[in-house]
């Protein structure tokens, strides 16, 4: 007799090499780890919100893409693995306090005064702090 095995899924990304500059390396990480996000395995889910995480701290402009799609609403919600809540709560966790240190230190207006593209006006409003109050208000807006 026979036995026929269940096939294995695999997840498959296809990604373009010829237009890969370390410029947009960040982009191609964030549409591959989304890929894997929706994986149904919790322990990949778990790894995806850790290495996306290590993404939002530089461009924390990116969770707004999450957000946008739904991620964020989804792992919060009572019908998602308590493992995965778990993990992504550690994750913000982190990148709260990331940003919180990298606004404390001054990192932000060092790295604003250093950029010539960014006007005085744009200075003098404090724009430097746009990104901690961007990863506060998406993540706040969850804390119920």
């Amino acid at each position: 007799m026979i036995r026929m095995q269940e096939p294995v899924k695999t997840l498959q990304i296809l990604v373009r090499t010829s237009g890969l500059a370390l410029s947009n390396l960040s982009d191609a990480c964030y549409a591959i780890f989304l890929r894997y996000l929706a994986n149904s395995d919790v322990s990949t889910k778990c790894a995806t919100l850790r290495a996306l995480s290590g993404l939002f701290i530089p461009r924390s402009r990116a969770l707004l893409g999450v957000e946008h799609s739904g991620v964020v609403t989804d792992i919060l919600s009572p019908k998602c693995p308590p493992q995965l809540q778990v993990e992504a709560l550690r994750c913000w966790k982190d990148l709260l306090l990331t940003e919180e240190e990298r606004v404390e230190s001054g990192n932000a207006k060092k790295r604003m005064e250093s950029n010539e593209d960014i006007t005085l006006s744009k200075r003098i409003s404090g724009d430097q702090d746009g990104d901690a109050i961007l990863v506060g208000g998406v993540l706040g807006q969850h804390s119920r």
